[in-house]
């Protein structure tokens, strides 16, 4: 089956759990056209990847660091959707928390491939297509620990850094109205949080519901020109509910 191209969609990664599943189902209810891709699709897609409502959603199943895979996957969306007009760029993992000289070599080169670079040869196919069809921007769920140094985060924090630094390259090369800029949740309640701080968490998350109302009532301000305006910005949670 060919999927009815939208005009405007959004791209979602990591929607199988946590905020970004949350964001899918928010953004699904307010109508928005989206491809969501996860590890693990809901139980309601069809056969065709297709979810029934009033807007396309469609899934996508596979690990970002297949990049074999991930490719195929890319060139069927583009094909039948053409490219997006905003990518979410939230999958990632923590896989270890403890003193970087200790972290096993399959978990930083897991962390390292989920977290930077599957969302960088994302960009690489993403964007001619964007330049292309004169839209589309880039938003990259960053941490705090990307932001500023702590402590016993290994890999994670790297690759989270590592984000950073390649929106902050990519908004200084891509022509308008292109745009791409990076967003710190902060403390949410998902289970890679559970993961981080299993005993005691020193914060008070929000729900993954919670966070991802506050992202998808900002979304409409990056589907259109405007989405230009956010070019090179370091967004969080707070700042998003002051600019809606």
């Amino acid at each position: 089956m060919k999927f009815p191209g939208p005009a405007m969609y959004v791209l979602v990664t990591g929607a199988g759990s946590g905020l970004g599943k949350a964001l899918v189902e928010v953004l699904h209810r307010r109508s928005i056209p989206l491809a969501a891709f996860a590890r693990t699709a809901p139980a309601d897609v069809s056969g065709d990847g297709s979810v029934a409502g009033a807007a396309p959603l469609r899934y996508e199943q596979g690990d970002l660091g297949d990049t074999e895979n991930m490719s195929a996957v890319l060139d069927r969306l583009l094909g039948e959707w053409g490219p997006p007009s905003l990518v979410v760029h939230n999958a990632s993992v923590l896989k270890y928390r403890g003193p970087l000289w200790l972290e096993p070599g399959e978990s930083v080169r897991e962390t390292l491939s989920v977290n930077l670079i599957a969302p960088m040869l994302w960009v690489a196919r993403l964007v001619p297509s964007m330049l292309q069809a004169g839209h589309g921007g880039h938003l990259f769920l960053s941490s705090a620990v990307g932001r500023h140094s702590r402590a016993d985060w290994g890999a994670y924090a790297v690759s989270k850094s590592a984000v950073e630094v390649f929106s902050d390259n990519l908004s200084l090369e891509l022509p308008a109205p292109l745009f791409s800029l990076t967003v710190n949740p902060g403390p949410i309640a998902t289970k890679m949080r559970r993961k981080a701080y299993p005993v005691h968490d020193p914060a008070s998350p929000r729900t993954a519901t919670e966070a991802a109302g506050i992202l998808a009532d900002f979304l409409p301000s990056l589907l259109g020109p405007a989405g230009r305006t956010f070019n090179g910005k370091k967004l969080d949670l707070e700042k998003m509910k002051e600019i809606r």
